[in-house]
């Protein structure tokens, strides 16, 4: 058996309730920190979400807490981290899984939206990661900060171009605190996930390149938790500054527009 090194280690998880209409990352991710041993910090803008997830690690054996916090606020995310410290003693890691895309074309944009943006998928994850970071720092030990982005920070975001410069931010600032808190054995990473869309748990296990996109298959939400889940263990010990592309190999399209059907007219034209 593998030891992930979470057993009694304490992580909050920004986002974790779990909303019907979206992936439900943190829901997943909470789920699988909690069945590695880890107390779970199961922090949610939502009473109920925050409560019920925090209900489903317990049920399936592990400890969690609910917190009830808008992490897109300071004074909100310092009593956050508050109500961790008091229950579980500290924090080893932390997780941000909030954020939130809207479609517009760039000229439609107004600076109210594009504001908005920012704050919703990079500044709140700044301020969530300060705060844990400033604990980490304080109490010894190390730590490992995870975030989720997008392959929206990576190649062109069409139709929102606010969440894909903000994912992009999200990348550069984990390059950053990875630079400035390893000094203190502090680890940060991301997740990139591709076109999860509500989940996709539902497709086939053992069916490939469907479609256009995918030459293998469209990322599910278990996939980007089981990443989560790898970027908090020790098997990630020496692991930071990165970004773990999960997009069932979206981002390996090819610009020519080359077929196999194709193969044999190009032999024949080459010297």
């Amino acid at each position: 058996m593998i030891d992930l090194g979470l057993q009694g280690k304490r992580v909050v998880v920004a986002g974790a309730g779990y909303n019907p209409i979206r992936a439900g990352h943190g829901r997943w991710s909470a789920q699988l920190l909690g069945a590695a041993g880890a107390s779970v910090a199961c922090v949610d803008i939502d009473e109920g979400r925050a409560k019920a997830i925090a209900a489903e690690v317990r049920e399936a054996g592990g400890e969690a807490l609910p917190i009830v916090a808008d992490v897109r606020e300071r004074d909100e995310v310092v009593r956050a981290f508050d109500e961790v410290a008091a229950e579980f003693g500290g924090v080893d890691g932390c997780v941000d899984i909030v954020g939130l895309a809207t479609w517009n074309g760039l000229l439609d944009i107004s600076p109210e939206a594009w504001d908005e943006q920012l704050r919703e998928n990079l500044t709140q994850v700044f301020l969530v990661w300060q705060e844990a970071a400033r604990r980490m720092v304080a109490q010894g030990g190390g730590g490992s900060l995870v975030a989720l982005a997008s392959i929206d920070g990576m190649v062109a975001a069409a139709f929102h171009g606010p969440y894909g410069a903000a994912k992009a931010g999200v990348i550069s600032l984990a390059k950053t605190f990875a630079y400035e808190f390893g000094k203190y054995g502090i680890r940060a990473n991301v997740v990139a996930p591709g076109n999860v869309g509500g989940g996709n748990m539902d497709q086939p296990v053992d069916e490939f390149a469907t479609n256009g996109i995918n030459p293998l298959a469209a990322p599910r939400t278990i996939d980007i938790a089981n990443s989560v889940l790898f970027l908090c263990s020790d098997l990630a010990a020496r692991t930071t500054g990165q970004t773990l592309v999960v997009d069932g190999g979206a981002t390996t399209a090819e610009l020519w527009g080359v077929t196999e059907d194709m193969l044999p007219a190009l032999r024949v034209a080459l010297p």
